[in-house]
């Protein structure tokens, strides 16, 4: 009996070493499939309207979605690296809460728009996003990136690629002058010409400078761009003046050449242009002066003590306006001097204050080295001033956003903003027309007269 039992345990403990496997193989091939079926932490989507081809010139919207799975903990910080052959701007401050289902799992987000404008045709290449991950306390916890897109920039028959072309749906223009070109002019008068252009989904900055020229006998003084965009319910008009400053030398009649903007309808697929003609304006030569007339014999010694005091006068005059020239140039090298060191102390003590993480210190460093930039004034509305604009809209958006406020300032932009201040310094303070290259196009600058 004994040994008749033993094969019949055997087989027992086999069915029970097979079930065993069984279930654990069941339990492994499970805990597979599930973690097969997971789903990332962050996902980073790239998308663009419109998404294949686009117009050279033309605003496509760049949109990058950034979703977490198990919720937000803190909004993160996402930029587009720069472009050599397109611009790159953020108009919206507030970003798009998003919410969707992945997988079966929920996400929770938010969508960061771009707007972009190609400035040369072929194949585009968009970067992709780099996305910087924070906790609820505003610090660093990783970096994600999305994913680059391609793009195919067309330019149409007739546009020039090598101006800044503009593309839109719609474009107007008026132009003002003052006084009225048939107004009487004489040798010395002056004349400003002003030009106001307003265009869709492009800003005011993006579109090209306006050549004034004169022909010969006139000298033409351009004045720095004035740039007026506005943004409604996420809509941009950009609207830019241009304004030139004409002054007769002689006299004669003389035509100041028509001016012309050029643009692609994207509505009628059409290349418009609109035109204003050239005016004609005569001018007068200045009125003859007085000079005494002939008289007697007994006149000329009083015409002679007259003529050296009138010139004994003007020898006079001459030499107190070579003194004073003299003079305002030695005050005036030595307060350009002066400045120069304030500007660089003002610079050296904004870049100390990047060192912490107050918004408010950094402000009131950074508008007090503004204060000492030379012609500061003269900078808004230009490329520089629209540099140095974008290099510190984070920092104001963190200081006065208020409940817009994406995130607290940390001491990482701090260094951020030290990095692109020292690096946006130098083309500020050099002296030149009109700089080499920026984020956005050169402005008009002044130009004299021409054949």
């Amino acid at each position: 009996m004994s040994l008749a039992r033993k094969p019949h345990r055997c087989g027992w403990v086999a069915v029970w070493l097979a079930m065993v496997l069984s279930i654990g193989g069941m339990a492994i091939g499970s805990a597979r499939a599930e973690e097969g079926t997971d789903t990332p932490p962050v996902i980073v989507r790239t998308t663009s309207r419109p998404d294949q081809t686009a117009i050279i010139g033309q605003h496509v919207r760049v949109f990058v979605d950034v979703l977490f799975r198990d919720g937000m903990a803190h909004p993160p910080r996402v930029a587009l690296p720069a472009m050599d052959a397109a611009q790159i701007f953020r108009f919206e401050t507030q970003a798009t809460s998003l919410s969707d289902g992945i997988r079966g799992r929920t996400y929770v987000g938010q969508r960061f728009e771009f707007a972009l404008y190609a400035r040369r045709g072929g194949t585009l290449t968009i970067p992709a996003a780099n996305v910087v991950l924070l906790d609820r306390d505003g610090h660093e916890t990783g970096v994600v990136s999305g994913t680059a897109l391609t793009l195919s920039v067309t330019v149409p028959l007739g546009v020039d690629p090598s101006q800044a072309a503009t593309a839109s749906t719609r474009l107007s223009a008026h132009e003002t002058w003052a006084p009225a070109p048939d107004a009487a002019y004489k040798a010395g008068d002056a004349l400003v010409r002003t030009i106001t252009r307003e265009v869709a989904d492009v800003p005011g900055s993006a579109l090209p400078d306006i050549r004034f020229s004169a022909p010969n006998g006139v000298r033409v003084y351009g004045e720095p761009a004035r740039i007026d965009d506005r943004i409604e319910r996420g809509a941009l008009t950009g609207e830019r003046t241009d304004r030139a400053t004409y002054v007769f030398e002689t006299a004669g009649r003389f035509d100041l050449p028509a001016v012309s903007q050029t643009w692609w309808d994207l509505e009628s697929d059409r290349l418009r242009t609109v035109t204003f003609p050239a005016v004609r304006v005569t001018v007068a030569a200045p009125p003859p002066s007085a000079m005494p007339s002939g008289g007697s014999s007994a006149a000329g010694p009083e015409r002679v003590w007259m003529l050296a005091v009138v010139f004994g006068g003007a020898a006079l005059l001459i030499a107190a306006i070579v003194w004073t020239k003299a003079r305002s140039r030695a005050i005036g090298k030595k307060r350009r001097r002066s400045r120069e060191q304030s500007e660089r102390t003002a610079f050296n003590a904004l870049l100390q204050t990047c060192q912490g993480s107050d918004p408010r210190i950094i402000y009131a460093a950074l508008v007090h080295w503004r204060d000492q930039l030379p012609a500061y004034d003269r900078l808004v509305g230009q490329a520089g001033g629209a540099s140095l604009m974008f290099a510190t809209a984070d920092l104001e958006r963190s200081l006065f956003g208020g409940a817009n406020a994406a995130h607290p300032w940390s001491v990482q932009e701090s260094r951020s903003l030290a990095k692109a201040l020292q690096a946006l310094r130098t083309d500020l303070l050099q002296p030149r027309s009109s700089p080499a290259f920026s984020i956005l196009p050169a402005l008009n600058p002044a130009h004299h007269s021409s054949s």
